[in-house]
């Protein structure tokens, strides 16, 4: 057995104590020959059925570390947010994010993936417990979970690794080619990890169908399948092979038929042992993504200067090509229900309290006059915000995602995004269900108390994904695939073509001899 797999295991094995999957700090390798911690359990001796239960929890933990960890730096590659004017307190690598000129050694990429990783190793390894160990007999009496229950979970968490592979990274010496690797494997290109995904679900499926209390959980994994299933049919990869184009699409059409009920969702839970990363990432515990908001100058300076790579419309003004949700809320107060914001100081806290907006904004009675000051500072004129100090001092402010706390819940996958996804797909000419395109975004929309719209097409159907689908990870993949959206970054600064994927790094590449 390789080093690699070696280490593997012992982690999965620690995670399992620990009753949640380690994880690392952004300096540290997923791939790193050490030697096994003395108090740590080895990973025969997880192979009593009493632990089926214990090993599904760990899968479970280390799912809600990867989740936010994956979209949160996915959205700081698009331009949902931006490396913030506060970032002289927060990483460079974030910058190199904004900028999309990714470094080989990026620590904040390296560590979402040695999550992702280990999540993906973990769900593998309790399958290869279930077909291969013959200690690991889940019909002994002391078994703490099903077979049933044993290979639902593992191949769900399993399709969800793949997902995460196939969606969000890619090649690192081709930023514009999604794909990763498993283990030592050469690079599978993104078609093929949505293959595997596709299969994994499928078998999940056939589990859930096995339980009794399964209808939601069915209805779960239809919607994520869906949700792949798009993804794999809309991208515009080169033929490798794998899922993808109509054969994808068509069933995307099925599943999403089979999908979520009107106010379900499929949610990640966080706590303190496990904290939601947007909220130290992109929220009040520390400012290092600002949600965009459209300025040239408001964008950080650190090398590489994100401003050198976008896209600008207009030198005189500032103006950019990016989409910011503060103009959007700010042109209509009511989309603050979907959208919702916050303004947040130099210290990291927000003025007074979490998601809380100046009165002006919203023209709104929100019984707290103290924002007056801070929006009156804010305009969208390419000048860094100011708001008045104490001491008369003049103190910056950012925008920042009013949305997850450091223990919200968020949904892997939501009826709202499902009814998008019938949407989209009913627009592109797919059967996905008795309602129309125009239906089911008015209902997504009456969910957030906004009026209906008279029409839809999909370049409107984009706006409103982007919109309900805010901090979630999914303005990233639209701009890829969506040939209504305009990607937002100049295709090379330097010489060097800017990034569409989270690049795989060294970590994960100079270990492995086949890449």
């Amino acid at each position: 057995m390789s080093s690699y797999q070696t280490t593997l295991r012992r982690l999965s094995a620690l995670g399992a104590i620990l009753l949640f999957a380690v994880s690392f700090t952004a300096c540290d390798s997923f791939v790193s020959n050490v030697d096994q911690p003395k108090d740590a359990a080895g990973s025969e001796q997880f192979s009593d059925p009493a632990e089926a239960e214990f090993l599904i929890t760990g899968v479970q933990a280390q799912w809600a570390d990867t989740h936010s960890e994956v979209t949160v730096l996915a959205d700081g590659l698009s331009d949902e947010f931006r490396f913030g004017i506060n970032g002289d307190a927060t990483f460079p690598t974030f910058a190199q994010l904004d900028a999309g000129l990714i470094a080989d050694d990026n620590n904040s990429i390296t560590g979402a993936l040695n999550d992702l990783q280990e999540y993906r190793y973990l769900a593998d390894d309790l399958l290869r417990r279930v077909e291969e160990d013959e200690e690991f007999d889940l019909s002994d009496p002391s078994a703490s979970a099903s077979e049933e229950e044993v290979r639902l979970a593992a191949n769900l968490h399993g399709a969800n690794a793949r997902f995460y592979l196939a969606t969000y990274f890619g090649h690192p010496d081709d930023p514009r080619r999604g794909g990763a690797t498993i283990d030592t494997s050469e690079f599978i290109p993104s078609p093929q990890l949505y293959q595997q995904a596709e299969d994994k679900y499928a078998n999940a499926l056939a589990q859930a169908e096995a339980l009794d209390d399964s209808e939601q959980r069915q209805q779960e994994i239809q919607s994520a399948r869906a949700r792949a299933a798009l993804y794999a049919g809309t991208h515009d990869f080169e033929d490798s092979g794998g899922f993808q184009g109509d054969e994808a699409l068509q069933a995307a059409a099925q599943y999403a038929q089979e999908g979520l009920d009107k106010g379900d969702s499929w949610d990640v839970a966080y706590d303190l042992n496990t904290p939601n990363n947007y909220h130290t990432d992109a929220g009040v515990g520390r400012l290092q993504l600002a949600v965009q908001d459209g300025n040239l100058n408001q964008l950080a300076t650190r090398s590489p200067n994100p401003s050198q790579s976008y896209r600008v419309a207009d030198e005189s003004t500032g103006d950019l090509e990016a989409r910011s949700h503060i103009e959007t809320v700010a042109n209509n107060p009511a989309e603050l229900s979907r959208i919702p914001l916050t303004i947040i100081n130099p210290g990291g806290t927000t003025l007074g309290g979490f998601g809380a907006l100046p009165p002006n904004l919203q023209n709104l009675d929100l019984g707290d006059g103290a924002f007056s000051a801070v929006y009156d500072a804010f305009e969208l004129n390419g000048e860094p915000n100011v708001v008045p100090g104490s001491g008369g001092e003049s103190a910056f402010i950012e925008w920042g995602q009013g949305k997850w706390e450091e223990r919200t819940s968020m949904s892997f996958i939501s009826w709202q995004e499902l009814f998008l996804i019938r949407a989209e797909l009913e627009l592109r000419g797919y059967d996905a269900g008795s309602e129309s395109a125009l239906e089911l975004v008015n209902e997504v929309r009456d969910s957030y108390g906004l009026s209906d719209l008279n029409s839809i097409d999909l370049e409107r159907l984009a706006v409103e994904r982007d919109r309900t689908l805010f901090a979630t990870g999914n303005r990233l993949p639209d701009q890829r695939r969506m040939d209504v959206v305009e990607w937002h970054l100049k295709d090379q600064v330097g010489g060097q073509q800017t990034a569409q994927w989270l690049q795989l790094t060294q970590a994960e590449t100079e270990p492995n001899p086949n890449f």
